[in-house]
């Protein structure tokens, strides 16, 4: 696989879709902040809520909650366009679908995400649980006691477990990331959801591509956003600004890269909508 041509490709998507089209970057800019106007207003309403009524505080989470979750609906239905092979890069428009194929991509995002939730909680359950009767020994040392804090042996075996599981969320996470790249793409070229849960047909497509070459061609592209944005975000002032405007680029970048990688071993025939 020609990685060095995978990254150009979908760089030149992204400055042919943007670059000139000011107005689409900026609706894009603006699609992917309108998940944190829920999250701001959250905290601002919880803050009074602690003050004035705080049987009020759970309720406004939730709502503060679903709101932004409705609120991604848009950027991820911009992205299923991107997925299905528009080109160029589609304009922000049709909202209805925007927000239908959204919505499809987030539950196929959260079904995919159910096992990594599952054990996060399975494992904060049982840390909790595991440390109630240590807590008489630690609260008095956390809240300052002069005495030097020791940890039992058996609480370093908690510990060790805890981190073990945390190892394995990130492998099972690694693994749900890696069949997960290629099953938004098929839903989106075959307008099916349940396409997205064809293990067959998607290990099938991941063994044509290579899976060495897949997964090698996924961490490419994981490690050039993550420096892209990591080096914007060390610039002092501005480097917030500077992510909120390269966030569309990114996005494009990211939505190609997985289209292009999907057919590197040659096209499908979509299904009828």
């Amino acid at each position: 696989m020609e990685f060095g041509k995978l990254i150009g490709n979908s760089f030149e998507y992204s400055k042919e879709g943007l670059v000139g089209h000011w107005g689409k970057w900026i609706m894009l800019i603006i699609l992917s902040l309108l998940p944190a106007i829920p999250v701001w207003l959250g905290i601002i309403f919880g803050f009074l809520a602690l003050l004035a009524a705080p049987g009020m505080l759970i309720p406004i989470i939730v709502i503060m909650l679903i709101l932004m979750i409705i609120l991604t609906f848009p950027l991820l239905g911009y992205t299923v366009r991107i997925y299905r092979g528009e080109n160029p890069a589609p304009e922000v428009n049709n909202w209805g679908s925007l927000f239908t194929d959204g919505l499809k991509l987030f539950i196929i995002l959260l079904i995919y995400a159910i096992p990594v939730l599952i054990l996060v909680i399975a494992l904060l359950g049982s840390v909790i649980v595991a440390m109630i009767p240590y807590l008489p020994q630690l609260i008095p040392q956390l809240m300052g006691s002069s005495q030097p804090m020791t940890i039992p042996d058996t609480m370093m075996g908690l510990i060790g477990a805890a981190i073990f599981g945390v190892v394995i969320i990130i492998l099972v996470a690694l693994i749900i990331w890696l069949i997960e790249a290629t099953a938004v793409v098929r839903f989106a070229r075959t307008n099916s959801v349940g396409e997205a849960f064809n293990f067959g047909e998607i290990f099938s497509r991941i063994g044509k591509i290579g899976v060495g070459s897949y997964i090698v061609a996924l961490i490419i592209q994981a490690i050039i956003v993550f420096v892209i944005l990591f080096i914007l975000e060390l610039i002092p002032y501005i480097g917030f600004i500077l992510v909120l405007i390269v966030t569309p680029v990114i996005v494009l970048f990211q939505a190609r890269y997985l289209w292009l990688l999907y057919d590197s071993v040659g096209e499908e025939t979509p299904a009828p909508a």
